[in-house]
């Protein structure tokens, strides 16, 4: 694969993503949960797909963009597609349009046993601000993590 971008998901990307969904956590997302994502003006549902033919759905991320903060809600990257920085490509997305829109900050929660994805919010300036207990509905814990945009200087790469 050459090259690849993000574009917003239409519906039509939605099996593709569920697949990927599926794959990448113990309590998926629905498809009726993607479409109300899809359908709410603060939300943006982006896919990573091959420039070639766009019909290859890598990977996706779901955010909330609010003037007070962001939210980020859900990224997965398909199996066969990890560890070549696509995630982090997807993060750079969000995070360079929440700094051009200059809202002051980001916010996640993240399973506290998910040590890949806390290293990528890390790498990329995320701090833990606090834990929630048993936030997870198997009883796992959740780190809040946040990154303000004032600590970062112009587009991220």
């Amino acid at each position: 694969m050459s090259t690849v971008s993000t574009r917003p998901a239409v519906e039509e990307d939605l099996e593709k993503i569920l697949k990927i969904e599926t794959k990448s956590y113990p309590e998926p997302w629905s498809r009726e949960h993607f479409l109300g994502e899809m359908n709410k003006p603060f939300a943006r549902v982006l896919v990573l797909t091959d420039d070639e033919t766009d019909s290859v759905v890598l990977g996706y991320i779901v955010y909330w963009v609010q003037a007070e903060g962001a939210s980020l809600l859900n990224v997965a990257v398909a199996p066969e597609w990890r560890h070549l920085g696509f995630s982090k490509k997807l993060m750079h997305v969000m995070v360079n349009e929440i700094v051009r829109d200059e809202i002051p900050k980001i916010i996640l929660e993240v399973r506290a046993s998910n040590s890949g994805a806390i290293h990528l919010y890390e790498t990329i300036g995320f701090k833990k601000t606090h834990e929630r207990k048993t936030f997870y509905s198997n009883g796992e814990s959740a780190w809040v993590m946040e990154l303000k945009t004032s600590d970062l200087s112009g587009v991220v790469q």
